[in-house]
């Protein structure tokens, strides 16, 4: 079996962590890292009482920062300190993540030792809250399209990680429940394979005990996302906007072709904007090739769009042509996003 340290990540914990943290050394696991997230004075008798265990380590936040930044101190922590650990299971303090899942991913860990273990829960059972199932549905669509990795799970928090990884994930952004799910997306761009290992779905008293805040985290998790949306729709909005305004110029000039030309000038203009938007407000990389690529992809659908349109464009139609070309670009719009996570902004 592997070295295997845990890390617990705490705040405001309840009076089930104690107990996990007793199952969890009387298991085998040799040490146990718990983060205090700035829990407040009201638990600092909890935390005190952990310093007579020899194989815990406790370390403190003076006030509440956040998942994300309590990880972050774990992993500084053993890399800092040089700890002779050759991976680590991180897990939640509020019970739901079983010592007999964590001894399953240890396993699993043993036989695969450069991957990323993620505790895959299933949430079709009844006892899953409505909130965890539908977010961890739309959360793992979002995912699936933006960076092209199929998963079960995308929101758990019971992970097994090389220690060897620990210094890439360091500068993976966030500071909250986001940083999760910019690692899974970071794993992607640095080549990291993941495995998942079926756990048992834990959810006690409707998951109350979760800090989890559905709107203001659930924005810091989305957020990587929705730049992707406003990107498109900025640029499809000034590509409409500036298709119609070709269409109103060159309809008389060239009554045969004024749909391609119109569709070639808003395109080029609107997809500097893209460009320019998405490498450096949503990527936040790109290079040379990545300026090459993306005007090929960018061609590709321009043509595609102006034929599928000329195509499809009937008299029956009027002027609606700018309303087939919205309904033509949304579908294209799909196919470019996915296209641009996997090949044109992809790390060199």
């Amino acid at each position: 079996m592997m070295h295997i340290a845990v890390v617990i990540p705490a705040y405001k914990p309840g009076s089930n962590c104690l107990d996990l943290i007793e199952d969890i050394l009387a298991a085998g696991f040799p040490h146990i890292i718990v983060v205090d997230d700035g829990s407040g004075p009201e638990y600092a008798d909890f935390f005190s009482s952990l310093l007579s265990i020899p194989q815990a380590t406790v370390l403190r936040h003076a006030a509440n920062q956040g998942k994300g930044r309590a990880l972050k101190t774990a992993f500084h922590y053993i890399v800092n300190e040089q700890l002779p650990f050759d991976a680590i299971i991180t897990a939640d303090a509020d019970g739901q993540h079983l010592v007999s899942d964590m001894i399953k991913l240890s396993r699993e860990m043993a036989e695969e030792p450069n991957h990323v273990v993620l505790g895959a829960r299933d949430f079709n059972h009844k006892e899953v809250p409505f909130r965890s199932r539908f977010g961890n549905r739309f959360t793992r669509l979002l995912f699936r399209l933006s960076t092209g990795t199929v998963l079960t799970d995308t929101q758990t928090g019971l992970r097994g990680i090389p220690v060897k990884y620990l210094p890439r994930l360091l500068g993976v952004l966030g500071e909250r429940f986001e940083y999760e799910m910019n690692v899974l997306a970071a794993l992607k761009k640095n080549y990291i394979p993941i495995s998942e290992v079926p756990i048992q779905t834990v959810y006690l008293d409707a998951n109350k005990s979760s800090h989890f805040n559905p709107l203001k985290d659930s924005f810091h998790i989305y957020k990587v996302f929705l730049l992707y949306g406003i990107s498109g729709a900025a640029s499809f909005g000034l590509d409409i906007g500036l298709y119609w305004i070709f269409i109103q110029l060159l309809r008389d000039e060239a009554p045969e072709l004024f749909i391609i030309f119109a569709t070639i000038a808003a395109r080029v203009l609107s997809s500097l904007f893209n460009y320019y938007i998405n490498r450096n407000k949503v990527f936040k990389q790109g290079s040379r090739q990545s300026f090459y690529r993306y005007y090929l992809l960018a061609g590709f659908i321009m043509l595609l769009s102006a034929a599928s349109v000329h195509l499809l464009y009937a008299e029956w139609l009027g002027r609606g042509e700018v309303i087939l070309k919205v309904m033509v670009d949304a579908v294209l719009f799909i196919f470019g996003f996915i296209a641009q996570r996997a090949w044109v902004f992809r790390k060199d």
